[in-house]
């Protein structure tokens, strides 16, 4: 009698277990997405898009938490030191894994987050003002051989990715010295750093083409180069860096991959990978991305991991090469 109750008890356990498998790991509450960012931003709505598409995949609400605070770093540690249980993940940007890493201490490891796939990449184009007289990237370059120091171009701070994105633009159009062979005009913030050169005041910039597309669009500012493969929807008299000669500036570009803390087990990996490649293919998810001036890339963990470990390396040895690095 007994063996019959253990045997029975066992195919009840199998079955339960079974059945747990099946469904989502995580199914006893909401997953938190966390953007590092105020509301409003590229990765605000980057984040709240993918949210929307890829819920039904998950079998679960996703509930997207802005907390943002010292440029990023506080939402970010935040996911770092969460519970991995595949409940609370980081919509991960570039500047707080790539970008601020490189440049001063930050509370977390940046190698040490659970890659669950790349999201989107964000082509980077440079524009001048329409009040300037420069037409060209190579009219750029003149003035920058022939006046070194004396044009200027601003960025959203010291270290950002507009500033990288300046530097290694003077580097591969072969200007010695890139640092002293313009001048930077550090902002708070990308909008007022683009409206600077709108407005006349400032030479060069260069960002991601979401913001900027507007004002392309309207006039007030010139497109030169963007860091796309291929030309962008609405920015079709933009040349790429490739047209250009300069395919070197095709690594400079901003990116959103989904991150989630230390340790998260593969079950709960494989339940975000599944739901990705879902969101992947979804037309109206790809639309919106497009329209945001982003190119969607959903990518699987491993190669998630490989992209975000080539950029921690460009931009460590940039910043290690530029002198940008503090101790």
């Amino acid at each position: 009698m007994k063996k019959v109750q253990k045997k029975h008890c066992f195919k009840k356990l199998i079955a339960t277990l079974g059945l747990f498998l099946s469904g989502p790991v995580f199914a006893s509450g909401p997953v938190e997405l966390v953007v590092a960012y105020a509301a409003g931003g590229v990765s605000d709505l980057m984040a709240r898009n993918l949210a929307t598409y890829i819920e039904p995949s998950l079998k679960n609400k996703m509930i997207v938490q802005n907390r943002p605070g010292a440029a990023g770093m506080v939402g970010t540690n935040f996911v770092y030191k969460a519970k991995p249980d595949g409940k609370t993940v980081l919509l991960a940007r570039i500047a707080t894994l790539a970008v601020a890493p490189n440049l001063q201490r930050v509370p977390y490891d940046p190698t040490g987050f659970t890659p669950l796939g790349m999201i989107a990449t964000d082509p980077i184009v440079c524009v001048t003002s329409s009040r300037k007289n420069y037409n060209s990237i190579s009219e750029v370059k003149d003035a920058l051989t022939s006046r070194a120091g004396t044009l200027t171009y601003s960025s959203s701070g010291v270290g950002s990715l507009n500033q990288f994105a300046v530097l290694r633009l003077l580097e591969v159009l072969g200007v010695e010295n890139p640092q002293r062979a313009a001048a930077h005009v550090p902002s708070q913030g990308e909008g007022p750093a683009l409206t600077a050169v709108a407005g006349g005041h400032i030479d060069l910039f260069c960002g991601n083409v979401g913001p900027i597309l507007p004002q392309i669009q309207s006039g007030t500012v010139k497109g030169l180069l963007v860091t796309s493969r291929e030309r962008i929807l609405g920015l079709e008299k933009v040349p790429t860096a490739r047209e250009l000669g300069l395919e070197e500036m095709e690594e400079v570009v901003g990116w959103s991959a989904l991150m989630g803390p230390p340790d998260m087990p593969k079950v709960e990996v494989d339940l975000y990978l599944s739901a990705l490649e879902q969101v992947k293919n979804h037309e109206a998810w790809q639309q919106f991305i497009k329209k945001m001036g982003s190119e969607p890339n959903i990518l699987p963990p491993e190669e998630t991991q490989q992209f975000i470990s080539q950029q921690q390396d460009i931009y460590r040895e940039m910043a290690i090469r530029m002198g940008l690095k503090r101790n």
